[in-house]
């Protein structure tokens, strides 16, 4: 029995050792604005297209960016979209504190079901 376990052993850590190697010798070879790009995508994207505050506040700040663009060239709207842009970010800022994120409380890989209690429960409940 023995020899089986350090048999096994010694293929592990072969495994680990060749692993390890690879991929030092690889490297990272995206580069840091590639990355940036897939985490922005990963972020917008998903499986259902929900609004988030998260998305809010993203569109907020594209709209305030498109107001510095079209008010460098003088047009007269970039007002407009630089006030709906602010107004939106707040709305966006505003919906983290009125819709909290579900998160799902796991123990060893296991979902826990939580009793559903009344937001003045739980809002009594952290002011203490």
């Amino acid at each position: 029995m023995s020899e089986r376990y350090k048999r096994e052993i010694e293929e592990i850590l072969q495994q680990a050792s060749e692993l390890g190697s690879s991929a030092r010798a690889s490297g990272p070879k995206r580069n840091f604005l590639k990355l940036v790009w897939l985490h922005a995508i990963q972020s917008v994207g998903g499986k259902t297209w929900s609004i988030t505050p998260g998305r809010v506040m993203l569109a907020a700040v594209v709209l305030v960016l498109s107001a510095l663009l079209v008010g460098a060239f003088g047009l007269g709207f970039a007002g407009l979209l630089g006030w709906a842009g602010l107004i939106l970010f707040i709305i966006g800022y505003a919906m983290f504190f009125v819709r909290p994120t579900q998160v799902e409380k796991r123990w060893r890989g296991r979902a826990i079901d939580e009793e559903a209690r009344p937001w003045w429960e739980r809002f009594r409940r952290r002011t203490r």
